[in-house]
Formats: C-alpha cells, structure tokens, sequence
C-alpha cells in the first residue's frame, strides 16, 4: 500500500506538471478518475513564531524535508489511497473560504504528527497561485465533529487524518486537524 502511495505521487507530479502548462484538467494514469488540483508543501520550521521565510529561500529549500504532496480532487477512499485529497464540499483551492484536504495517517499524512502551531506551508492552486500560510492551531477531534469544516467565509486551510498516528487499525474514531491560514491573515491574529 505505501509502495504504490509513493510511487503515485510520482505519476500526479507530471499530470500536475501539465495542468500548470496548459491550464487543463490531466488524469494520472489512464484509468483514473481524478486528476491533482493542488501542490502543498510543508516547510521547515527553522524560523520563530514571528519570522516569515523569504520566498526565494521556500523555493530553494526543496528537499526530502520539506516535501511536497500533490493533492488529487475528491476524498474518495479510492482516491486517498493514491495521495492526500480535496474534500470537494469545501472550499476550492486558495480561494476564500475552508479549504479542506484528507489523507491517510500512515502514508503522506504522517508527517502532520511532526506539524507545530507556527510552522509554515505552502498551497499551490491550478492556475499556479501559491499562497503560504501558517500553521494556527492543531487538535484531535471526534470524527462526528465536523465543525472543522465549516467555512466561515476566510480564506483557511484545514488538513485531516485519523487518530492516532500509530494505531494498528486504520479507521478509529478520532481525527487529527491542522488549521492553518494565510500568512497576511496571521498578522492581524
């Protein structure tokens, strides 16, 4: 399941690729029934609270530690198993309002248990708008709590997957949330 996790962000990686080229939806592979509508990348938290990394730098700082997802549309099951996802009745991408992307606990998701309040990320929507944000808050949550969707009219981001991280069943009843929102927005916090 990891393997062909990993290997499919490899694949999404070019079909995002085309969509940035030519502005047009592109499937991953054949068969598929989605397609990548977004890039997130989490950045180093090597800044304090207060400081805002320079944007040369979050393109320089391109690594294995600081990776970077590409986000499929629809959170589907089928769909979370290739990469993390939109959830499609939220907010579009960068766009005002929650955005909301899923993912699994034990693949691309996992690295939201080294995620701090603070830390730093980016969005990169379709027509190739980047928006950094900044990480606000993080909690665990019931699974029948789904006020962590609602949209409050403000552009945020809101990250989700299940609770805890290393359970050996998949699917328990918690969830784990990251809430994060527009660097501009963090100012007038």
């Amino acid at each position: 399941m990891q393997a062909k996790a990993y290997f499919a962000q490899f694949l999404i990686q070019q079909a995002w690729q085309k969509t940035l080229d030519d502005q047009q939806e592109h499937k991953p592979w054949s068969w598929a029934d989605t397609h990548p509508v977004a890039k997130l990348k989490f950045i180093n938290a090597e800044h304090g609270a207060g400081d805002v990394p320079d944007r040369k730098m979050i393109s320089a700082n391109s690594s294995v530690e600081n990776p970077s997802l590409y986000v499929l549309a629809g959170a589907s099951g089928r769909n979370l198993a290739f990469g993390p996802a939109h959830v499609m009745s939220s907010a579009v991408v960068n766009g005002n309002g929650n955005t909301v992307i899923a993912g699994h606990r034990d693949t691309h998701f996992s690295l939201l248990k080294r995620v701090k309040v603070g830390q730093m990320l980016t969005l990169q929507n379709s027509q190739g708008l980047e928006v950094l944000y900044k990480v606000i808050n993080t909690q665990v949550v019931h699974e029948t709590d789904t006020s962590v969707m609602t949209d409050g009219g403000e552009k945020q981001l809101t990250l989700v997957t299940c609770y805890p991280f290393n359970s050996p069943v998949a699917g328990g009843a918690l969830r784990y949330i990251v809430t994060a929102v527009p660097i501009d927005k963090v100012e007038a916090i």
